[in-house]
């Protein structure tokens, strides 16, 4: 199945089990291989739920990642909860089923300032904590490092868009980090390299110019004031 036919076969079940309540479906550019959408509803019940429950496997073998359901009057009031999410969602969506509900909306940069420091500071207490659960051992090292590249790249593309920047490429980001930042990124590179690929046990390798790189960056963004 296409990811249209799949877009196209979740628009179908929305609108069987919603109808009219059904207010938009947005589907939405985010990190990873499926293909991420937004549902907005005029209201969404427990029985709604519970019919919706069962198609719920049938789109993530599709290749869609589960939708993100918010009611009509909830959407404009999270966009200071979630704003990394929605800042996401507004750099790049497109209209599927129903109304352009996101038209006129915009992310505060205090809100998104705030979100991306509390990102970037968890990232780098759970590399603290899962280089403590290795144990030195260089293979649980290396499948730390590695599997922390998809986060990676995500809170630095949230760090970019907060300053104008929208791009997920890695040399673009690690541009950024050094010319916008003035942040040497020999400690970033090569792990976001190995999201482009598979890594090895050399991954663990990287692990002390990471996660010195990730403590300066933390630094930065405390010190922001956007």
């Amino acid at each position: 199945m296409t990811p249209a036919e799949a877009i196209d076969k979740l628009r179908r079940d929305l609108e069987v089990v919603l109808g009219p309540r059904l207010l938009a479906l947005i589907v939405y550019e985010a990190h990873g291989a499926l293909v991420h959408t937004l549902v907005v509803t005029e209201r969404l019940d427990s029985e709604d739920l519970a019919r919706l429950a069962p198609l719920a496997a049938g789109w993530e073998k599709a290749g869609l990642a589960l939708p993100l359901f918010f009611g009509q009057s909830e959407l404009a009031r999270s966009l200071d909860a979630f704003p990394l999410e929605f800042a996401q969602i507004l750099a790049r969506y497109r209209v599927v089923a129903g109304n352009d509900l996101l038209a006129g909306m915009s992310v505060q940069k205090d809100d998104l300032r705030r979100a991306c420091e509390a990102q970037v500071k968890s990232h780098l207490v759970h590399l603290r904590e899962g280089y403590l659960q290795a144990a030195g051992k260089r293979p649980e090292i290396a499948r730390l490092v590695t599997a922390s590249t998809v986060p990676l790249r995500a809170l630095l593309v949230n760090i970019a868009r907060l300053h104008g920047v929208h791009t997920v490429a890695s040399d673009e980001l690690s541009a950024f980090l050094e010319g916008r930042l003035q942040l040497p990124a020999a400690g970033l590179r090569p792990v976001l390299a190995l999201s482009d690929k598979a890594g090895g046990v050399e991954a663990a390798s990287l692990f002390p110019g990471y996660v010195a790189a990730m403590e300066r960056l933390a630094q930065l963004v405390d010190e922001w004031a956007i």
